[in-house]
């Protein structure tokens, strides 16, 4: 087995954690290639196999991602549409994605290799963007926000759900969010926890002017459309938190947001289940008032 190794550079822990994952690689006589960026922070280029991020995925059979969600978000993004299954190792915070700690890395190594190790699919958001004739698209692990960017005015948004007109929602902006996502910005803009491998996409309004607006779960094999009012606000698209698109003035833009035709594919340990995450990551079950 080939691992295709990535990592966010401005984890401290990157430091120690990879040069010790390499020897525990070549103990085992395993091969490995580098992320270029990577390589290049720890000053590994011309010592170590390297490629570009997007590349690793022809060459390699899993993808070892160390940092936070992030990292795997945009990890996913380059080398998710080839199908070979990433491991996320979790060097940062909360790490609702990152499906091990650096304590069990080796340990889920070794399953893997023994092939004890499941394997899940997480849904992805294609998210087209239609305006001057032309279409731009996008996909979204987490969610897909349309919102008023940095500006403070409240926006207008009408949203329609297979083409049948659902509501003009007048407020901060809507969420689209995935399964995945909705432990994500949905989760803090109250919206409904989803457990991975239920078949739906939340529609979740952000700081609706109106009180008896409210979040909405629908299939996944529904197509959303969303078309911004621009003829006095400026409005922005954001995807994953990661990629931005920005929206003029007297532009005619429409959105339109439906499951992707490819999935994400994580390593999942045997011994995890979405239950344990939320009570760890949430403290669900801890009293305060006990302590």
């Amino acid at each position: 087995m080939v691992f295709g190794i990535s990592g966010n550079t401005t984890k401290k822990l990157v430091k120690s954690v990879i040069p010790e994952l390499l020897q525990w690689l070549s103990d085992r006589k395993m091969k490995y290639i580098l992320d270029q960026e990577l390589a290049s922070y720890l000053q590994l280029n011309g010592v170590v196999e390297t490629d570009r991020l997007n590349n690793l995925c022809q060459k390699c059979d899993a993808i070892l991602s160390f940092g936070g969600d992030g990292t795997i978000l945009s990890t996913a993004r380059e080398v998710g549409k080839c199908g070979i299954p990433i491991l996320g190792v979790n060097l940062g915070g909360l790490g609702f994605l990152t499906e091990v700690s650096v304590e069990e890395l080796y340990s889920t190594l070794e399953n893997i290799l023994q092939g004890n190790v499941a394997i899940i699919d997480r849904r992805l958001l294609k998210a087209t963007v239609i305006r001057g004739g032309h279409r731009e698209k996008y996909y979204a692990l987490n969610d897909v926000v349309v919102d008023r960017g940095g500006f403070s005015r409240v926006i207008r948004l009408d949203v329609f759900i297979d083409d049948l007109f659902l509501n003009s929602y007048v407020g901060d902006g809507v969420i689209v969010a995935t399964p995945t996502g909705s432990t994500a910005y949905s989760m803090s803009s109250s919206g409904p926890i989803l457990f991975p491998n239920v078949n739906c996409m939340i529609i979740n309004p952000i700081c609706p002017h109106t009180l008896s607006v409210r979040p909405v779960v629908i299939h996944d094999r529904s197509t959303v459309k969303i078309v911004p009012d621009l003829r006095e606000s400026i409005i922005t698209m954001s995807v994953d938190g990661q990629i931005s698109q920005q929206f003029s003035k007297g532009e005619q833009v429409e959105i339109i947001i439906k499951k992707a035709e490819y999935s994400i594919r994580c390593f999942q340990k045997e011994s995890k289940n979405f239950n344990e995450l939320l009570r760890k990551k949430l403290n669900w079950g801890v009293d305060g008032r006990r302590e």
